[in-house]
């Protein structure tokens, strides 16, 4: 008999040392505004590898040896980056086959907060589907780790996470005793009948209006357009391989 598996969501990187869900278990971190959705984006797309660092030194020490970098503090890109975190700015032939150092206000905070995990993969509405397929897969416990604003809950994070609880009780028969994942579930099905009306009321929605244009928001909430899921090895964010194929369908 199949061992029953458990979910935990934990809404803010305050939160995650206080988890209870049992070892092994993977961590499938979500910053949909803008982290996670840029990674997904850009693995998609071509990029070799994405290497997340946590402090602006380090990817200023990285610009110095020669790699591109791609960095943002309060969601506007730092002076000496090449790019800043928006999906859109990865689509470009000339970073193709390139590793990116990738730094964020919140996103690369939590990857990094992950690391004692089995494994710890990224998540977005991008490939909703191929993450839950993999959590399956896996065969242990999961926490959907939300990134969230400077330590604080954010619902585009949560309602992510409500999105996959429900894939994963519903399709592939997980668990939780878990009030956080009971409460994203309810906020994913108050929401997903008009996402993008209910997402217009995120407080980061609103603090980043000005540097999410409707392209880049419409391409957050495509769902399931990839089936890439990255994976944290060695220290950088790779497309996830089995039996030595990789799952980039482009």
């Amino acid at each position: 008999m199949e061992k029953e598996r458990a979910i935990e969501v934990v809404l803010a990187p305050r939160l995650f040392s206080d988890s209870i869900v049992k070892k092994p278990y993977v961590v499938v971190v979500v910053d949909v505004f803008r982290a996670t959705t840029s990674i997904c984006a850009a693995l998609d797309y071509g990029v070799k590898a994405i290497i997340p660092v946590k402090r602006i030194r380090f990817a200023r020490f990285f610009k110095r040896l020669g790699y591109i970098v791609a960095a943002e503090r309060g969601g506007k890109k730092v002076r000496f980056a090449d790019l800043d975190n928006s999906a859109t700015s990865f689509f470009n032939p000339i970073y193709k086959g390139k590793e990116i150092v990738y730094s964020t206000t919140n996103g690369t905070k939590a990857i990094k907060m992950a690391a004692g995990a089995s494994e710890v993969i990224i998540g977005s509405f991008l490939n909703l589907d191929a993450v839950a397929e993999w959590i399956y897969k896996s065969n242990k416990n999961v926490i959907i780790f939300c990134a969230g604003w400077k330590n604080m809950v954010n619902m585009e994070d949560s309602l992510f996470a409500g999105a996959l609880s429900e894939i994963l009780m519903n399709k592939y028969e997980f668990n939780t005793d878990s009030d956080s994942v009971n409460m994203a579930v309810d906020q994913w099905n108050m929401a997903k009948s008009d996402v993008m009306t209910y997402i217009d009321r995120s407080s980061h929605r609103n603090r980043l209006r000005s540097l999410v244009d409707d392209e880049l928001l419409n391409l957050t909430f495509n769902f399931n357009t990839s089936t890439v899921v990255p994976i944290v090895k060695n220290y950088k964010i790779v497309t996830y391989k089995e039996n030595g194929t990789t799952n980039n369908h482009r």
